[in-house]
């Protein structure tokens, strides 16, 4: 996969034109991330900031443990500023949609900093994970557990073209 750029916060993309950055802001990079020591660091980093943004139920700190490969991130100059993860999996029983057998790929991540959202960084980082995917898998799956879930639906399934299967609901009593 070719290094997808994209433009800062002041450019042409941002007001309804092209992907051309400007001089003020230099253009954001999406690419394969290699689990160095200090990427393994950064990303732990984005998922204990993530925890606190609160904007996810349930979202606990990532360790080493946590991160799969593979990782695609969002660099600003040599900075990881959003990432995506997952990992391929075979269907074991039959669920919904999915058959037996049906080779899968899982979003388990995809994070972008509050700084950088609206300007086209998820998007691109979805394209690149699911650009990977698409060379060992049928579908790829993943769920959401956002706190604004209309924005996160008007993401997914509107701007990115995903289908919607099922929600899993709560109601406390």
């Amino acid at each position: 996969m070719s290094t997808s750029k994209i433009s800062g916060g002041n450019s042409a993309e941002d007001r309804g034109g092209g992907n051309v950055p400007d001089e003020k802001t230099p253009a954001l990079q999406i690419k394969k991330a290699a689990l160095t020591d200090g990427t393994v660091k950064r990303l732990i980093e984005l998922s204990e900031l993530w925890v606190k943004e609160d904007c996810s139920y349930g979202m606990a700190k990532n360790d080493r443990g946590d991160i799969k490969e593979p990782v695609y991130a969002a660099y600003d100059g040599g900075l990881i500023v959003g990432y995506a993860f997952g990992h391929f999996y075979t269907v074991e029983k039959k669920y919904t949609y999915i058959e037996p057998g049906q080779r899968c790929f899982c979003l388990d991540e995809l994070y972008v900093l509050p700084k950088y959202r609206s300007r086209g960084v998820g998007r691109k980082l979805f394209e690149a994970i699911s650009e990977y995917a698409e060379t060992g898998a049928e579908m790829m799956t993943f769920s959401t557990s956002t706190k604004d879930y209309k924005r996160i639906l008007k993401f997914y399934v509107e701007d990115l073209g995903c289908d919607f299967h099922d929600a899993y609901l709560i109601k406390r009593l």
